[in-house]
């Protein structure tokens, strides 16, 4: 299973158009999408939002955490 954070258009007939990372695999996918209370456009400016909690969102979502897969120690595996 991949986690994709990303911005989602919606156009008026219903259209959902996301941009996808270039490791996610191609092709057709089962996705589940959560949308926020409010379109972007409409929200008030996030002041020191920061890095997305991501643990968090998976938790809301129901997805097992897995161990060592956090941001910071992927990044200090693939310098090492």
């Amino acid at each position: 299973m991949v986690t994709i954070e990303t911005i989602a258009t919606i156009t008026e007939d219903g259209t959902i158009t996301a941009k996808a990372p270039a490791s996610a695999p191609r092709g057709r996918h089962r996705a589940v999408i959560v949308l926020e209370d409010a379109p972007m456009g409409r929200e008030r400016p996030a002041e020191g939002r920061g890095v997305p909690d991501l643990a968090a969102f998976r938790q809301k979502l129901g997805v097992a955490t897995h161990p060592g897969n956090t941001i910071v120690e992927m990044r200090e595996e693939e310098r090492s």
